[in-house]
């Protein structure tokens, strides 16, 4: 991951943008802009891109050193994509304008960069409405990899996992994330679909003796009960959360969706 972001240098065509609900460098942050965290980087020369998308707090400082901080206090996600092009890019940076409304501390965009693409529109702040729904974004790694993103604004005001995730996906699903506040109902309001919240985390069946409480876990990912679909995010579970942007991306991937599932644990 380092290296990955050790390419992002104010030179050439290459531009980034990096967001945070906890932005590094200080404690004075905006309750009500989107509870995410991440960086979209591009290359207008050859065409590529990629995202980063995370869950730890004031990272990374892009700044000084790009390292995380070390911790043994809290798990955490990271997700990071090589997108096809430019082009998938801006549709990631068009649905973040209208629903994720990321909370910006670092851009750098070329000259080159169309003045008129989602990339720029979206650095230079974000246009969030109470009529913008969910959406669901569809993309390819450059690899080929199919990816939904699916995300939610602050103005929805329902339960981002069991009333749009599931729904959309067309599964039950079980989700660790930071519970730390009220939670919302474990199914959603036409009965159709259902939510466990993950309690536990137990990496032994995996050969690891290595277990921990969700008290200790700031990670943001789900799997389905039935199918290979996991889902990487960074908005939580609970009720708080109605009134912020987030989003998940979601993939299919049997041998991490197996991985997963093996070291889920439901009980206190």
């Amino acid at each position: 991951m380092n290296r990955t972001l050790a390419q992002l240098e104010k030179q050439g065509q290459v531009g980034w943008i990096a967001y945070n609900d906890e932005r590094p460098g200080t404690d004075s942050n905006n309750g009500k802009m989107g509870h995410s965290k991440g960086v979209l980087a591009f290359d207008l020369a050859t065409d590529s891109a990629f995202w980063l998308l995370h869950s730890w707090p004031k990272f990374p400082a892009l700044d000084g050193d790009i390292a995380p901080p070390p911790s043994a206090e809290y798990g955490q996600t990271y997700l990071c994509i090589t997108l096809k092009d430019i082009k998938t890019a801006n549709s990631i940076a068009e649905q973040m304008r209208h629903q994720q409304e990321p909370q910006l501390y670092d851009c750098h965009i070329p000259e080159a960069l169309d003045r008129e693409s989602s990339l720029y529109r979206l650095s230079q702040g974000v246009d969030v409405n109470e009529t913008d729904p969910p959406s669901n974004t569809l993309f390819h790694s450059q690899a080929g990899a199919p990816f939904q993103l699916l995300a939610k604004n602050r103005h929805w005001g329902e339960d981002f996992w069991i009333d749009w995730v599931g729904p959309q996906l067309k599964v039950d699903l079980n989700v660790e994330t930071w519970r730390r506040g009220t939670v919302p109902s474990t199914e959603d309001d036409d009965q159709a679909h259902q939510v466990q919240d993950l309690l536990y985390i137990n990496l032994e069946s995996l050969g690891v003796n290595y277990e921990w409480h969700y008290t200790k876990d700031h990670a943001k990912w789900a799997t389905s009960t039935e199918g290979e679909w996991v889902c990487v995010a960074d908005i939580n579970r609970q009720k708080s959360q109605s009134k912020r942007g987030g989003g998940a991306i979601c993939f299919c991937n049997r041998l991490l969706w197996e991985s997963l599932s093996k070291i889920e644990q439901f009980k206190e």
